[in-house]
């Protein structure tokens, strides 16, 4: 059995990781995983309830957040949180407010309804389903992340809209700029 010697697995590594690091330079992507950390520990720092929750993804200094939280006051004080912290150039705060209980089937049911989409996505050639969140609510599908393109985007949603069990779309992706 022939060892690989580590200097190739390492390459190998970085040229098959996310389409991410393909469009970003090794400085942007640890800029931009740094940025995302910090807002991510600031929302738990300030005991946010729903800050488990909340997606955040960040692309060239511009951090998205996005899913389902309780109220409007979290969605606002998420927002605000995200922009205090250093090496955020803007927010974009998708969050979706949802004040509807879920009962744990419903829960179950939305899990299950997640990881169709996901994997629909994932299959697709059309996108790059690594790069998009998905967060299910009651049969409610909220799309977010970066992408390149528009018709990426409009792609992930069609392909979302045919799914059974898909109530609703709502589309919180970004494009990359």
């Amino acid at each position: 059995m022939k060892v690989i010697p580590r200097t190739l697995v390492c390459l190998l590594a970085f040229l098959v990781s996310g389409s991410v690091i393909a469009q970003k330079s090794a400085g942007e992507h640890l800029d931009d995983s740094t940025t995302t950390a910090r807002v991510k520990m600031a929302l738990i720092e300030e005991s946010m309830s729903d800050a488990s929750a909340i997606n955040v993804e960040t692309s060239k200094g511009i951090v998205q957040l996005a899913g389902f939280v309780g109220s409007e006051k979290t969605k606002r004080t998420a927002g605000e949180i995200a922009r205090g912290v250093d090496g955020v150039q803007s927010v974009s705060n998708r969050l979706r407010v949802m004040t509807e209980k879920r009962s744990a089937g419903r829960a179950l049911d939305d899990s299950i309804l997640a990881a169709k989409v996901k994997l629909k996505l994932v299959e697709s050639k059309k996108t790059s389903g690594g790069k998009i969140n998905v967060e299910v609510r009651a049969g409610a599908v909220e799309l977010s992340g970066f992408v390149s393109s528009y018709e990426e985007r409009d792609a992930a949603v069609e392909l979302v809209s045919g799914i059974d069990g898909v109530k609703d779309v709502f589309n919180s992706i970004d494009i990359t700029q």
